[in-house]
């Protein structure tokens, strides 16, 4: 192996000699042809190909006016909507374009005001790390630490500019005969709705996420460098550290057990080891990473691992949850024969995944000040608004009590075992493997179908045998609930036979004889559901995207993006309104009270450029101007902080919930409009919709990889519906429940899905003390 750049810090490209290629593949994959739903232009840019797709959106290999090669990476609309966001990807491509260094690749241009914001980097033809193992194996030891060697100076120029990059993994490192170019740096943060409360976990790919990032803790450059870990031994045997699987297992490794770096050659493994310590502070900086792949240069590979083993201990016993220790000096691994300076690890056969967990220990563990409680207990985060609320126990996640008296010479054996059984993967069914609250799978999946594979809007029939789903062509499909199978669709057309415009509310009326959808437009199309006909149809100012029948079947309600609300009688085919109420902003959802009498209404007011307007009003129905030129003012205004994306009235119609941009859902007083009460947790995602169980005693609302669902009286998460699907995370926008309770409904559009699940409290929430 070549000597190291000892003025830079930089260790050459390994070769297998002068003029010969690195050691890894440099070749870039075949191009995808644009399709017909890709752009042609971003800005100047002429699109030519896609290179690939992510979370925040599509990477296209385009020209310049003068022919030269980008990158363009467009965001996706379900972004683009967002002005927080907008604020936060502005903030994030101003760091990135500080960036400079010999291993990243450089922002030349952006568009943060388009309607698809856009930013353009230099493009570097090569392939990925991902691709380059899938397709022709792991890289050999010394090629490996030249890479992690490099990559870890990427880190230096990235952190220098005083940016994280926050999603560091083999797809985000291009291999080229120059070396690798680390992109993407920052700008996950920009998705990350959290980012400006530093609350919470929300993008990335788990398999590289450190432990403080998953428990919602501060981020710091330490959380790049346990991503550089796992990149280590991924480069070099072509496995995680923390095995496959879903997210959530995925995730539970992390936390709970120690890496399996089995395979990995010395002395890589041991630079991995110290770069996967679950404590950040143990972890080296990327200096030190560079300096320890240096010294092999020097050294020679064999005495690197003759050195490297005096510092491993590979315990025969199982993983011990120890923390390798922190550098001592630059260069150096730690003292040999300290405790700091071993990394333990448990020898599994190959491709067998990690080791089981080690039980806790007796002593209860110290309490997480950024989570409010144990890193491992299902806390709710404080905050301001958050009045105290004695923990109400619910008795399907309660230990039972006498526990105790197993710890205790073989009882704590039996605990082992007992924990073991409840915590690995697939060993329950009713419990997820990685998260602090009870995780259930879904019994069944809907879709996707159409050209977009998108459902917009989604409705169970009251009698739950039906499910309806809207989409990107204005396409409402009605499924068989118990086979899944499509029994009709129904198009969206105006008075002239237009069509094709994407759905944004689907809801059947109280009877199930009515079908009534709304689109982007502010058109609004009501069926006959037996006979398969439209009956009705709204255009324009007069009609809106949201849409609400009341609990008899004789009104309904729309509001619309130009911030007004009307009312509707569902017989009449005057299409008179009824009455008018001003919303003043952007309407987000309508929604009656269960005795019909109120109508609440709710708006967003992100977008505009003077003093947001955000509110829910809740207006007098019967009290209505028969005159419809404005109502009286609302009966209660309730004026949030942020936007509200979604609300739903609780069964009992004494409290309205709301969900917004902060991933959290608010409790109101329906007669005074105080707030009662926040429900917030690290694993929650952005609230666009929620939903009550029929009972009110649980409220399901969107989380990371599936739905939350919070037990309403003790104001604590009580399960997560999981979507068991793999690689990226759940984004679930709209859940239901079935009338009877006994489903609950989720439209994943990150894997284009529905899914259903049985509602896990069904049975027990009648005999249920507290709520739970």
């Amino acid at each position: 192996m070549s000597q190291p750049d000892h003025d830079h810090g930089r260790l050459a490209v390994p070769s297998a000699g002068a003029g010969q290629p690195p050691g890894w593949p440099t070749a870039p994959p075949p191009h995808r042809p644009l399709g017909a739903a890709d752009p042609a232009t971003a800005g100047p840019y002429r699109l030519e190909a896609v290179l690939g797709a992510g979370g925040m959106g599509r990477v296209y290999l385009a020209r310049t006016p003068a022919g030269s090669a980008v990158a363009v990476k467009v965001v996706h609309r379900e972004y683009a909507g967002d002005a927080s966001f907008r604020k936060r990807f502005e903030q994030e491509v101003a760091a990135a374009r500080r960036v400079q260094g010999l291993y990243t690749v450089p922002v030349v241009d952006a568009d943060l005001r388009a309607e698809e914001p856009w930013l353009a980097t230099a493009y570097v033809p090569g392939p990925s790390l991902q691709h380059a193992v899938a397709e022709s194996g792991p890289l050999s030891a010394d090629a490996a630490l030249g890479l992690i060697a490099r990559v870890a100076e990427a880190l230096q120029s990235i952190h220098a500019a005083d940016v994280i990059h926050r999603d560091l993994k083999p797809s985000n490192i291009i291999l080229t005969a120059e070396g690798p170019k680390v992109i993407d740096f920052g700008i996950a943060r920009a998705a990350d709705v959290t980012a400006v409360t530093a609350t919470g976990m929300r993008t990335g790919t788990p398999a590289y996420m450190a432990p403080e990032y998953i428990r919602g803790q501060d981020v710091t450059e330490a959380g790049d460098v346990f991503a550089l870990g796992v990149i280590a031994g991924f480069a070099a045997t072509g496995r995680l550290a923390f095995g496959g699987g879903s997210d959530h297992s995925v995730i539970y490794r992390i936390l709970e057990q120690a890496p399996d770096l089995d395979g990995c050659p010395e002395p890589l493994r041991a630079i991995a080891g110290h770069c996967l310590a679950k404590d950040p502070e143990r972890r080296p900086t990327p200096a030190q990473v560079i300096e320890q792949c240096g010294r092999v240069g020097t050294t020679g590979i064999a005495d690197a691992i003759a050195d490297a083993h005096t510092r491993t201990v590979v315990s025969p016993s199982g993983p011990e949850r120890v923390a390798p220790g922190p550098l001592n000096a630059p260069g150096s691994l730690g003292t040999p024969g300290s405790p700091d300076a071993e990394t333990r690890t448990s020898p599994s056969p190959r491709g067998s995944g990690p080791a089981a967990p080690v039980p806790p220990p007796s002593a209860p563990a110290a309490p997480d000040p950024a989570r409010g409680a144990s890193p491992s207990g299902p806390a709710t985060p404080p905050g301001a608004d958050t009045p105290p609320n004695p923990p109400v126990p619910d008795p399907l996640t309660t230990p039972a009590p006498g526990l105790a008296v197993l710890l205790s010479g073989v009882g704590i054996l039996v605990l082992a075992v007992v924990l073991i059984a409840v915590y690995l993967p697939g060993s329950s069914p009713d419990r997820g493997p990685s998260l602090p609250y009870r995780s259930f799978e879904p019994t069944a999946a809907i879709g996707p179908t159409g050209q977009s594979r998108d459902t917009e809007g989604m409705a169970f029939s009251p009698d739950g045998k039906t499910l309806a789903t809207g989409s990107d062509e204005g396409k409402v499909r009605l499924w068989n609930v118990a086979d899944r199978k499509p029994r009709a669709t129904f198009t969206e057309r105006d008075g002239v036979g237009n069509s094709g415009f994407p759905t944004r509310e689907v809801t059947f009326s109280p009877d199930g004889k009515l079908l009534a959808a709304t689109n982007m437009t502010g058109w609004l199309t009501m069926w006959d559901v037996a006979k398969h006909r439209q009956i009705r149809f709204l255009q324009g100012a007069d009609a809106g995207e949201m849409v609400a029948f009341s609990p008899d079947g004789k009104l309904f309600a729309t509001g619309s993006q130009a911030g007004s609300v009307d009312l509707w009688d569902t017989n009449s085919r005057k299409d008179e309104i009824l009455a008018y109420y001003d919303q003043e902003a952007k309407v987000t959802g309508v929604a009656f009270s269960p005795d019909g009498r109120t109508l609440a209404s709710a708006s967003d007011d992100s977008d505009s450029n003077l003093t947001p307007k955000h509110s829910v009003r809740l207006w007098d129905v019967a009290h209505r101007d028969p005159e419809p030129y404005g109502q009286d003012d609302p009966r209660v205004t309730i004026s949030p902080a942020q936007g509200v994306l979604s609300l739903a009235f609780s069964p009992d119609g004494r409290t309205i919930a709301t969900g917004s941009y902060d991933d959290t859902v608010r409790l109101w007083d329906v007669k005074t409009g105080r707030q009662r009460a926040t429900l917030s947790d690290s694993y929650q995602g952005r609230v666009d919709h929620l939903a009550f169980s029929p009972d009110g005693k649980t409220l399901a609302a969107p989380a990371t990889h599936g739905l939350m669902l919070w037990n309403v009286a003790g104001r604590k998460p009580r399960a997560i519906l999981s979507t068991g699907a793999q690689g990226a995370e759940s984004t679930v926008k709209d859940v239901a429940f079935s009338r009877d309770g006994r489903l609950i409904a989720g439209n994943d559009t990150k894997h284009h899905k529905v899914y259903l699940w049985k509602n896990p409290y069904r049975a027990s929430q009648g005999a249920a003390s507290g709520g739970s």
